[in-house]
C-alpha cells in the first residue's frame, strides 16, 4: 500500500494506526471498546423490549378470545341483543277508512277545470268551442282519434289535459265541446 519507504516513520505509523488498531494509541482503543460495548448493550435492551411486547400482546389477544369464542351461548345472547330493532310497530285504535273511487266528474266539470282555457280563446291552434269549422276535421277522425290524443297530449296541450282524469271522463268532455260545436 505504501510504496515509498522514504516517509518519515512517524508518518507511516499515522497510517498504520488507521489500517491496524494494535498501532493506535491505548486510551483510543478502550474509549472505542467501551462504545461499542455500549452499542451491544442498547441493541440487546431494544431487542428485549420488542420481544416482551410481542408476548404481552399475545397474551392479551389470546385472554380475549376465549372469553368469547363464537357459538357460544353469551355470544349469539349479545349478538341478537345488538341486531334487535329499535322500535315496534303497535297496531290498535280506529281503523282507517277504505279507500272508494271517486266519482266521475261531468264533462261540464272537467272543461271548467282544465279544457276551456284554452278551448274557449283557441290559444295555440286549440279547437274553439262553438267553431263547427274547427271540430269537423277532428270528429271526422274518430272519437278513439280524439281521446288518444287528448291521453298522448299534443301542441302545448299537457297529456291527459293537465288533470288525473279519467278515460270516460275525457270522452264525456270531448263530447259537450263537440255538441257545443254544433256536431
Amino acid at each position: 500500500m505504501f510504496y515509498c519507504l522514504d516517509y518519515p516513520w512517524f508518518v507511516l505509523r499515522k497510517h498504520l494506526a488507521i489500517l491496524l488498531p494494535s498501532y493506535r494509541r491505548p486510551d483510543v482503543i478502550e474509549q472505542d471498546q467501551r462504545v461499542i460495548k455500549s452499542m451491544i448493550i442498547v441493541t440487546l435492551a431494544i431487542a428485549l423490549i420488542g420481544v416482551a411486547a410481542f408476548f404481552i400482546a399475545q397474551y392479551v389477544a389470546d385472554t380475549s378470545t376465549t372469553a368469547r369464542q363464537p357459538g357460544t351461548e353469551d355470544t349469539r345472547a349479545a349478538v341478537q341483543e345488538r341486531i334487535q330493532p329499535v322500535g315496534k310497530v303497535a297496531v290498535a285504535g280506529v281503523i282507517a277508512k277504505p279507500v272508494t273511487a271517486k266519482e266521475a266528474r261531468s264533462g261540464k266539470e272537467i272543461i271548467t277545470a282544465s279544457c276551456g282555457g284554452c278551448h274557449h280563446s283557441g290559444v295555440a291552434g286549440a279547437p274553439k268551442i262553438g267553431s263547427k269549422r274547427d271540430w269537423e276535421d277532428r270528429a271526422s277522425a274518430g272519437m278513439d282519434a280524439l281521446l288518444a290524443s287528448v291521453v298522448k297530449g299534443k301542441g302545448i296541450m299537457p297529456p291527459r289535459a293537465g288533470g288525473d282524469f279519467s278515460d270516460v271522463e275525457i270522452v264525456s268532455a270531448i263530447k259537450v265541446m263537440m255538441t257545443n260545436s254544433g256536431l
